[in-house]
Formats: structure tokens, C-alpha cells, sequence
């Protein structure tokens, strides 16, 4: 008999259970500045002093962050709830502890049964931002790390010089990268063992410092998941196994204009850019994006609001051997996102979202149903 499998992946949104003052000494323009609570931001004075010497405001910060983070845990429970998964890919969680914790604490809450498996790696990101995989307990699985692989790792295969060759900035990066880790968090492997499937859990480099610039690192990135899979399998195209998480770019881009339309929706443009960093798992037909499998402009699962832009961040991505074996199409679901996001409707997200906080994340979980 077939087996049933709803696979989801979700970019959680920074799950810290820790506060981090280094935002302050950087200044109000830092990077690390956008991850502090905007009440803080907006109640406090901050520069260059020594700011571990207040006491008070030190108390300040953390007061703020757990009320701020208690909303936006509860939302981001129930957007897990939702999903109804047997097995979630997730990015953007500070640890294990802090996963055990927030399962715990929240989303037990829902009325959903637990997560019986739940698998942390270590991985690059200098934040302490890694990917994490959770089960239900008739999903046993056996996971590791791909955190250490080098530059050098993909072109010791005639495979992956190929790869390089057709895409010559993920080449630049790669022979920037000859010693130094490849991935800026991990690619976590994944084999259930209730169904003979493979997850390669990903969160690639980010857009920071403009898309272009940082194109060559996610192909790199994508060319070395590709290369993984290659060498797991002898026939990919037959095999099952499905490449999901935080991809950090875009295929097309959803442009939300000013102007409404004769329903009174603001108008959207769709605009396809030359390339992108998923390319290289896309290639030559390897993997398939079942995104794509609906209309084009219900495929993001992103919005950015200083650009008015919608983009698919979030995939699945799999083999063509289990894109034969999806039930229906896959479901994004949109219920936690902030009422900021134009065209949708107001009343489709859960209780108390802000208009651009509390909310679940600032991605949309994807899954997919599959019969194997």
C-alpha cells in the first residue's frame, strides 16, 4: 500500500532564546540593529557607549523581545499547526534547546500532537542560525551534516566541473572557496525510513548587499546540493528525494503597484529576471519546483515591503520520480502573515496578526502531500 507523506518546509524567523546586545554597540544602521525588538528601537538611545554598564536598559531589552516574541510565538505555533506535516524542514532556529522549548511551550497548545523526533546540526552561520528537521513518531529518520565541505569538494568530479563550467559565477565562487566552507549554514541529509525518501534540508546565502553580487555564492551553494544527490544516486531522476528550505531567491518577482484594479486590489506585474541562485537545481530538467505547479502569482512566499515585491524564498524541490508521486498541488499557507501584505484578505490570518508584528514569520510555510 502506499505511504502517505506531508512533507513542509518553514523559515521560522529567528527561534533565539537568547538577547543579543552587540546591535547597540553597532549602531542604529547595523545589520544587527533589524533584529531588535522596533520598541526598543524607538524608545532608546543608543550609539557606541558601553551599554552593558545599564543595568536597567539592559532589562529593558529583554522585557521587550519576550513580550514581542510571545505574540509572535503563539502565530507561528498555530502556521505549524496548519501544515499538518509528518516531517517539517525548518531554518532560522538558535538551537536545539530552543526548539525543544518553543514545541513545548507553544505549539503543544495548538491541540496538535507533539513532535516525537527532532534533529538539530551546528552548522556555519555566524548567528547561530541552523537549519532543524522534526518528525512525527511513525517517521523515524536518520540525518547529517554537510556543514564542512569545501569549494575543492565539487570539482574532484567530472559532474561538478560540468556544473561549474555552465555556471561561471557559482565557478568564481568556488575557486574563491578551494579551503573554506561552502555552505553559510548546511545542507542536513535526511532518509526517512517509513518511505525510502531523502530531504536535503538548505537555508542558502542571503540577498544581503545586493542579489547580483551574492548570485555566484547560492549557485554555488545549489550546484554543491546537486553534486550531493549525484553522488548519493545512481539514476536522480529516478530516485526519491526532495531538496527544500530557505533558498534565498527568486525566479520571478510579483511588482504591487499603487494603482487598484477594477476589484479594488492593488495591480501586480509579473517580472522574470535572467538567472537565479536555485538555477543550477533546476537545470537540465534535474528537479522539479512544485511551486510552479500554481498560478504564477500565487507562487511567493515572501513579501518585501520596501520594494513591494512578492518572491518565492521557500521550496520544494524534487526529484522527477516524486513529483509523479504529489497528491494535488502543494498549499502555502498565508494565515500568520502581517496585514501589511497587499491582496489578501484581511479577515484570512489568525487571531491578533499586526499589521506588521505580531506574526508568524516573515516567510510562508510550504508543504506538499505525496503518495509513496
Amino acid at each position: 500500500m502506499p505511504v502517505k507523506l506531508r512533507l513542509a518546509t518553514f523559515n521560522i524567523e529567528n527561534l533565539f532564546t537568547r538577547h543579543d546586545f552587540n546591535a547597540f554597540l553597532k549602531g542604529p544602521r547595523s545589520r544587527e540593529a533589524r533584529y531588535l525588538a522596533p520598541i526598543v528601537k524607538f524608545m532608546a538611545n543608543y550609539g557606541n557607549a558601553d551599554l552593558t554598564e545599564f543595568e536597567e536598559f539592559r532589562q529593558l531589552v529583554q522585557v521587550a523581545s519576550i513580550a514581542q516574541d510571545d505574540d509572535k510565538r503563539q502565530h507561528t505555533a498555530l502556521a505549524l499547526a496548519a501544515l499538518d506535516a509528518d516531517v517539517v524542514a525548518l531554518q532560522e532556529v538558535d538551537s536545539f534547546d530552543a526548539l525543544r522549548r518553543f514545541l513545548a511551550a507553544y505549539y503543544v497548545k495548538t491541540g496538535e500532537t507533539n513532535y516525537r523526533h527532532i534533529v538539530l546540526h551546528e552548522g556555519n552561520d555566524p548567528r547561530g542560525i541552523d537549519v532543524a528537521m522534526l518528525a512525527q513518531a511513525d517517521w523515524p529518520l536518520y540525518t547529517r551534516s554537510h556543514a564542512d565541505l569545501s569549494g575543492s569538494w565539487i570539482d574532484n568530479e567530472p559532474s561538478g566541473v560540468a556544473l561549474l563550467d555552465a555556471f561561471p559565477k557559482a565557478k568564481t565562487e568556488a575557486n574563491k572557496h578551494k579551503s573554506k566552507r561552502i555552505f553559510r549554514r548546511d545542507c542536513v541529509e535526511t532518509v526517512l525510513t517509513k518511505a525510502p525518501v531523502s530531504i536535503f534540508n538548505c537555508h542558502f546565502k542571503s540577498m544581503g548587499g545586493g542579489r547580483s553580487k551574492s548570485m555566484g555564492v547560492r549557485q554555488m551553494e545549489a550546484i554543491a546540493v546537486r553534486e550531493i544527490i549525484t553522488r548519493k544516486f545512481d539514476d536522480p531522476a529516478t530516485a526519491i528525494w526532495a531538496v527544500v528550505g530557505d533558498l534565498n531567491d527568486y525566479r520571478q518577482v510579483i511588482k504591487v503597484r499603487k494603482a487598484l484594479d477594477d476589484n479594488g486590489n492593488r495591480q501586480e506585474d509579473i517580472e522574470v529576471p535572467d538567472e537565479s541562485g536555485v538555477d543550477p537545481l533546476l537545470f537540465d530538467g534535474f528537479g522539479v519546483n512544485l511551486v510552479e505547479a500554481l498560478p504564477d502569482k500565487d507562487r511567493w512566499t515572501h513579501f518585501y515591503a520596501t520594494e513591494q515585491h512578492k518572491t518565492q524564498l521557500d521550496y520544494i524541490i524534487v526529484s522527477p520520480a516524486l513529483a509523479d508521486k504529489l497528491v494535488g498541488t502543494p498549499e502555502i499557507i498565508r494565515l500568520g502573515m502581517p496585514q501589511r501584505v497587499p491582496n489578501l484578505d484581511p479577515d484570512a490570518r489568525f487571531p491578533r496578526i499586526g499589521w506588521d508584528r505580531p506574526k508568524a514569520s516573515d516567510h510562508c510555510p510550504i508543504v506538499a502531500e505525496f503518495r509513496i
